[in-house]
């Protein structure tokens, strides 16, 4: 019989209550439903025996660190590997990931992991450089997330990852504006080819994971690193236009929920961004530096009202209303006085709040 959570059985049991009453089920067939899970009773036992481990675990790495440097190499390679075996088994023990304390276990297992990649090669005078360490580190950590498909370590392989492509200006966040052409040949896109592996090497591991927020954070990473070789390849211009209308594409894909949010996000994002003249440069953009973000903000206004058309209003609205204050205070704030600006602002934002929730179900319909 399975084990489930308090909460996860009173949302059963009111989604039973709602199927009986809709007559999709029977009373009888809502009661079968409800047998088959147990509700998870959380064991003193169990948690007394993880607070003495963790407490275990930290005097010996305070008795550890204390004579550290009195030990023996063998002997200090052996308690790093024996405290990231200790997590681990602790993980396995108790529940693996069906559990906080099994799942902090296994990040305390990653830090150990880390800590390892840090100390191991100090010792025997072969110390990492911290990109070094951050790649074998995520490399590690993505892996351990393959064979434990649990949400938390992979979050912790992500957060390294992104490190990593920052320290070795694989995703430069500052491409998109400052690269006014391309500064490598195309090429070398792929390079370095790491970055590529890791980045698929996270989407392997999230297909085990399955979880949506390590999806976004995938997404993320994914295009911040498309971004910044399109720009050093292509030109800042180029790679948010490319981007824009990668959203676009990714927006109307069916079925795809996640992908269509995500496209949204990066149309809007990119959209925005090619509104302002500043972003069209190089000599096939300048004689049009006037009409173009124009152009590009109707067609970004467009697209948002069909997909607030097609149910995504949240993110329509908001889009939206971020290119209407983009004129408006571009345009308009500035050549009037003070007192009429914000007064005029504020107005604006009363009215929005206002009428959100009516615009919102409008377009829903």
């Amino acid at each position: 019989m399975p084990d489930i959570r308090k909460k996860e059985m009173e949302f059963l049991s009111a989604e039973t209550a709602l199927w009986v009453e809709q007559k999709i089920i029977t009373g009888e067939q809502a009661l079968d439903i409800l047998a088959l899970y147990e509700v998870k009773k959380r064991s003193l036992r169990m948690i007394l025996l993880a607070a003495g481990g963790i407490l275990l675990g930290l005097g010996a790495i305070s008795f550890a660190m204390a004579h550290w440097a009195e030990l023996d190499k063998t002997l200090r390679v052996c308690m790093i590997a024996g405290a990231n075996i200790a997590s681990i088994v602790a993980y396995m023990f108790t529940g693996r990931s069906s559990t906080k304390t099994g799942k902090a276990f296994l990040l305390l297992a990653g830090a150990v992991m880390g800590g390892g990649l840090y100390l191991i090669p100090r010792m025997y005078d072969n110390q990492l450089a911290l990109n070094e360490l951050a790649g074998w580190w995520a490399l590690g950590l993505a892996v351990t997330a393959v064979i434990s498909r649990d949400e938390w370590q992979m979050y912790f392989a992500q957060a390294i990852s992104l490190l990593w492509l920052n320290l070795t200006d694989a995703i430069n966040a500052f491409a998109l504006y400052f690269v006014r052409g391309a500064r490598v040949p195309v090429a070398e896109f792929f390079s370095p080819v790491e970055a590529f592996g890791l980045v698929i090497l996270l989407w392997v591991a999230w297909h085990f994971v399955r979880d949506r927020a390590a999806f976004t954070l995938n997404m993320m990473i994914t295009v911040l690193l498309l971004a910044s070789r399109m720009s050093l390849c292509f030109g800042g211009t180029w790679a948010l236009v490319i981007l824009a209308c990668a959203g676009a594409v990714m927006s109307f894909l069916p079925g795809l929920h996640d992908t269509q949010i995500m496209g949204l996000l990066m149309l809007g994002v990119f959209g925005l961004l090619l509104t302002w003249p500043d972003f069209w440069r190089g000599a096939m953009f300048a004689p049009h530096r006037d009409i173009l973000p124009v152009c590009n903000a109707v067609i970004v206004a467009a697209l948002m009202l069909v997909n607030i058309y097609r149910g995504h209003s949240g993110i329509g609205i908001t889009f939206c209303a971020l290119l209407a204050a983009r004129y408006f205070f571009d345009h308009f704030f500035g050549f009037m006085p003070k007192a009429w600006g914000f007064t005029l602002t504020g107005i604006i934002f009363v009215i929005a709040g206002l009428s959100f929730g009516k615009l919102r179900k409008l377009f829903e319909k």
